[in-house]
């Protein structure tokens, strides 16, 4: 007889498969080219590279966005990413600048370049970064400075993107405003082929980070989540073995639309602000579940007493 899962394995088990029906594609409830965002209408992506950022780029374009800020440390494709979304839409007016979200002054600096031209439009900020290093269940093995490296990505990325475009979400003329980490199902994991100490530890301090920011921002209505986007075959699975990769099947376009969708519908998730949340969910047995999600305060770290 198998041995019974622990209380950790199970906890990472029942969030991904938290309701029944997990999608692995765009489908018709969260389609963005369905959805009208308010006008005008900034999206900030930081992380504006790679497949996801790209997904992002799209999903908010079809969906009206007028304005879109891309920030990555590979400039050229950014730019790429921008011509795409200028390729749906050659009204958007875009920006692409090189950003390391590990640097606190090259957050600071699209900051100030995204007020400039874009004033008081932003409604979205999705911070998109992340770092992984070689897949390592050995704490003795890994590398210090991968180590050092995600946790200055994943966790203080994020807390710096807090820091200085919350101001700009807060000035907003929107009254739909939006704050997302793309998070990681890594982020309740701590026994699997895939847990390691640098990844896993930075992806759970960046939920605690967007807990934190909820709890301070909930006064000025502005909606905060943290997304897992799904197993995606990316640049960023480069370090992966290959029998693990050809789990990762999922398409980009899912969390770009998860976005959308959780932009377009703040009143109905509400209740959802700082929590963590997967963009392979039906939305609509998700939102079944927001009664209990409310009374037990679920998909929140927490200490189990």
């Amino acid at each position: 007889m198998a041995p019974s899962p622990t209380p950790s394995q199970r906890n990472a088990r029942d969030t991904r498969s938290f309701v029944p029906t997990l999608h692995t594609d765009v489908y018709p409830s969260i389609d963005p080219s369905t959805e009208s965002l308010p006008q005008p209408f900034t999206v900030v992506v930081l992380g504006g590279s790679g497949a996801v950022g790209a997904a992002l780029a799209r999903s908010y374009t079809l969906a009206g966005a007028t304005g879109l800020v891309l920030a990555a440390r590979r400039l050229p494709v950014v730019e790429d990413v921008a011509n795409e979304a200028k390729s749906i839409n050659p009204d958007i007016k875009t920006l692409a600048m090189q950003c390391d979200v590990s640097s606190a002054s090259d957050v600071a600096a699209v900051a100030s370049v995204t007020k400039a031209q874009f004033g008081n439009t932003v409604g979205a900020v999705i911070v998109n970064a992340g770092y992984t290093g070689v897949l390592n269940n050995d704490i003795t093995l890994e590398d210090v400075e991968e180590m050092e490296t995600a946790f200055r990505v994943n966790t203080l990325g994020t807390a710096y993107a807090g820091k200085y475009f919350i101001p700009l979400l807060n000035e907003s003329i929107n009254k739909t405003r939006v704050f997302i980490g793309i998070s990681s199902m890594s982020t309740p994991t701590i026994t699997s082929p895939t847990a390691h100490v640098h990844y896993c530890s930075s992806k759970f301090a960046q939920v605690r980070v967007v807990e934190m920011i909820n709890e301070q921002q909930a006064k000025n209505g502005l909606f905060v989540a943290s997304v897992h986007p799904g197993g995606i075959n990316s640049d960023f699975a480069n370090g992966m073995p290959d029998h693990l990769k050809a789990l990762l099947t999922d398409s980009p376009n899912l969390p770009g639309a998860f976005c959308v969708w959780l932009t377009q519908n703040q009143e109905r998730v509400k209740d959802l602000s700082g929590r963590f949340l997967s963009s392979k969910w039906d939305v609509d047995e998700m939102l079944g579940k927001a009664d209990d999600i409310v009374e037990h305060d679920l998909l929140k770290a927490r200490f189990a007493v």
